[in-house]
């Protein structure tokens, strides 16, 4: 059993990889096989339902490491800026590990479109929403009001999101690092009554 999930684990984590340079219709099936050293069949048994299941599931597996790291950020205060520095921290890495051919997982997947890509969506549309959720109660904690906590978040997601994208058709971090400045300076220091 341990070698089946063994085999699972790896078809995800090479999809995600695969998702992060090459979208959702660049990966392929072969691919994902090559990349993760599992037997072709192996696919199919653990994921039924082909690629969308497949690439779902990698979409779901890198939410939901994004969102224990920046819980485990949140931890101190200020809350909120600790989660922005984890998250960009997260970007930056995926970033500068691919010599910038890669991006944000989720970003890049949610990008596809087709009919049969219902639960791909639903997947990063969870991702998503967990992360802005992560970002909106950290700032809570640090003294925000809920309605302007909910869009800060909203806001520092889709900005950092937004940054990927630029530094990676720049090959440079700086587009990053100018939106982590600039959110940080809307972010409570600290000093409200949650910590």
């Amino acid at each position: 059993m341990a070698k089946k999930s063994d085999a699972c684990e790896r078809i995800v984590r090479a999809t995600a990889s695969l998702l992060a340079s090459n979208g959702y219709h660049g990966t392929g099936l072969n691919e994902v096989i090559r990349l993760s050293e599992a037997p072709k069949g192996s696919i199919y048994h653990y994921f039924p339902q082909g690629k969308p299941q497949m690439a779902a599931a990698a979409v779901a597996f890198i939410g939901e490491e994004v969102a224990d790291a920046l819980a485990k950020a949140g931890r101190q205060a200020p809350h909120g800026r600790q989660l922005l520095q984890a998250m960009t921290a997260t970007l930056r890495s995926w970033l500068t590990r691919s010599q910038f051919q890669a991006s944000c997982p989720v970003f890049s997947t949610a990008m596809s479109s087709g009919e049969e890509l219902a639960v791909v969506r639903q997947a990063c549309s969870a991702a998503f929403a967990n992360w802005t959720q992560a970002i909106e109660q950290a700032l809570q904690r640090d003294g925000l009001a809920a309605e302007q906590a909910a869009s800060r978040a909203c806001l520092a997601i889709a900005a950092l999101e937004g940054a990927v994208v630029l530094a990676r058709t720049r090959e440079s971090l700086e587009p990053l690092e100018q939106i982590e400045r600039e959110l940080l300076a809307l972010l409570p220091q600290g000093t409200g009554a949650g910590r």
